[in-house]
């Protein structure tokens, strides 16, 4: 049996907040309950979203948490000529076609953004200001998610063929997650409820470029008292070491694993051993998202 493998992968756009400590506490606690690699990886390709600094603050954030890393940390901004020739290798397997539509046009046509395949037959020639779109077959997609349950897809009406490099010359998150998932070796992704549509689009991609599949969890959303999700453009409150011991704490609590009370006067290293030590998947719940 391969060797788990999970891994934590932030866009460096700001500071960790409490739903990010849920996302690399829960892929953490799963990983190494299960005896496996834990990696870093930053998802750094949007460049004009990167915002200076940020990956040291995370770095340090999740150090001053007790996280610690199995592997040297991944930068996809580092790895883009790996990215082009999976490109190369889907348009040698006839699965990517060249798009000129713009989400307005999109939007105009379909009052959506999935896409309805304006451009599949049009043989376009890959050039500048043009999308390269992912050809998705039409089907019913269906996987067991690890905390959620049973999950399926219908291609036309929920995803679409999807974009793997945009036209402003980006490559998009589809490609550049799955292809630093296969090549890492991850086994295993634990992410946040909010990415499990990224999900089937990131397996179609797997099975193309290496017939692989990986296992998949995602875990409930942390939202506030008006329902909205924590992240960094609804400005939620960066954690701070000070806080540490309390919000790793309150992260057990928010998984539904049932920390002792005597965690509450417990240092980082003693509260992480008790995590590992009594991690169960199967207590996270069903549910989207959660108010903290």
């Amino acid at each position: 049996m391969s060797r788990y493998i999970g891994r934590f992968a932030p866009t460096p756009s700001g500071h960790m907040h409490f739903g990010s400590l849920v996302a690399a506490g829960a892929s953490y606690l799963d990983a190494k309950f299960n005896g496996g690699l834990w990696l870093v990886r930053m998802d750094d390709l949007d460049t004009p979203r990167v915002v200076p600094g940020s990956v040291e603050q995370i770095l340090t954030q999740l150090t001053d948490y007790g996280f610690t890393w199995d592997q040297k940390v991944v930068y996809q901004s580092e790895r883009t000529d790996r990215y082009q020739a999976a490109l190369g290798q889907l348009y040698s397997k006839g699965l990517v076609y060249a798009c000129s539509c713009s989400r307005k046009q999109l939007l105009t046509r379909c009052q959506s953004t999935i896409y309805d395949g304006y451009c599949r037959s049009k043989s376009l020639a890959s050039a500048m200001n043009q999308a390269e779109r992912f050809l998705v077959a039409d089907q019913r997609l269906v996987f067991r998610d690890m905390f959620q349950g049973q999950q399926s897809f219908d291609t036309r009406s929920q995803l679409g063929d999807f974009i793997l490099k945009r036209s402003d010359g980006f490559f998009a998150y589809h490609l550049a997650c799955a292809l630093d998932d296969l090549e890492l070796g991850v086994s295993h992704v634990i992410r946040g409820f909010d990415l499990i549509q990224s999900t089937f689009a990131q397996r179609l991609l797997s099975d193309a470029l290496a017939n692989k599949t990986l296992k998949y969890g995602h875990h409930p959303l942390v939202v506030n008292d008006q329902n909205i999700k924590f992240s960094k453009s609804a400005a939620s409150p960066a954690i701070t070491k000070q806080s540490a011991k309390e919000n790793l704490v309150l992260m057990l609590e928010f998984l539904n694993q049932s920390p002792p009370k005597y965690l509450n006067e417990a240092e980082v290293d003693e509260i992480w051993q008790w995590a590992i030590a009594h991690w169960d998947r199967n207590k996270v719940g069903q549910q989207e998202a959660v108010r903290l």
